[in-house]
């Protein structure tokens, strides 16, 4: 190669590498390198924008160390790009919604641990994509409990054989009915089914109570709505399960740190 073209080659080199930012404080090793992964895919946009990038970089090495301090060093290793990469693409849109970020950070260090490293499938950062931050409360409760009664609810009318489904959410669940309006819960588990994480089945708990779901105060409100309606019905429910499966499971150990 010429020395003119060598310049210019070298002088390229020099270009490109003053464009990429330095990490702030970076740690040694395998924390290091993502950590400064992330200043680079992550941060770099919003150094441009002037945003609070320091802030965010200490925030996430921080979180990242905790993950990953009861890791032993000889299982500790870099997480694979395919998971590596699109995390820390996805931290670019959710890095302010702590439930998600979580998820993400917790995916990130199980890719990090080699004993854990089969949980950590690339297809979870595209389930967590398509969650909403509700979506990530409701399938932390299912993990906590896993098995929840779940009654669909309907009001049948007699006089017109009609019978109202739509009057109650599809899927009612005690312990989730308070996380916000019933009717977007209820959507919140028709996604997490979609996305098979959890598994609707259509047989009721032998050691569980399901009289207790007509008696919620939400559930009472809705036939209190029905009675102003000077209308005679009656009150059915066919008695459900929801459960977590072994594709919800496998999510849960890598992404929500739960010992399973």
């Amino acid at each position: 190669m010429s020395k003119e073209k060598k310049g210019i080659v070298e002088s390229s080199v020099d270009a490109a590498k003053s464009l990429v930012p330095q990490t702030v404080e970076q740690t040694d090793g395998v924390l290091s390198t993502v950590v400064g992964f992330f200043n680079n895919v992550v941060l770099y946009p919003l150094k441009k924008a002037n945003l609070t990038f320091k802030y965010k970089l200490e925030a996430f090495e921080q979180d990242l160390k905790k993950k990953i301090e009861t890791i032993p060093t000889e299982n500790l290793q870099e997480p694979p790009l395919m998971i590596a990469g699109p995390v820390l693409e996805a931290l670019k849109y959710t890095y302010d919604e702590e439930s998600l970020r979580d998820m993400y950070e917790n995916l990130l260090a199980s890719a990090m641990d080699s004993r854990n490293i089969n949980h950590a499938h690339p297809s979870f950062v595209d389930a967590i994509k398509q969650m909403s931050p509700l979506d990530a409360r409701v399938l932390s409760i299912i993990v906590q409990n896993g098995q929840l009664r779940c009654g669909e609810i309907a009001f049948f009318f007699p006089e017109s054989g009609k019978i109202i489904s739509h009057g109650m959410p599809k899927y009612f669940v005690v312990e989730l009915a308070d996380l916000c309006d019933p009717f977007v819960v209820s959507a919140s588990i028709s996604n997490l089914k979609r996305l098979e994480l959890i598994t609707i089945i259509d047989y009721k708990f032998l050691n569980k109570d399901y009289e207790e779901l007509k008696s919620h105060s939400y559930v009472k409100e809705r036939i209190k709505y029905f009675e102003e309606m000077d209308q005679h019905f009656s009150v059915q429910m066919r008695e459900k399960g929801i459960e977590i499966n072994d594709y919800g499971l496998s999510f849960a150990r890598a992404c929500i740190g739960k010992k399973i």
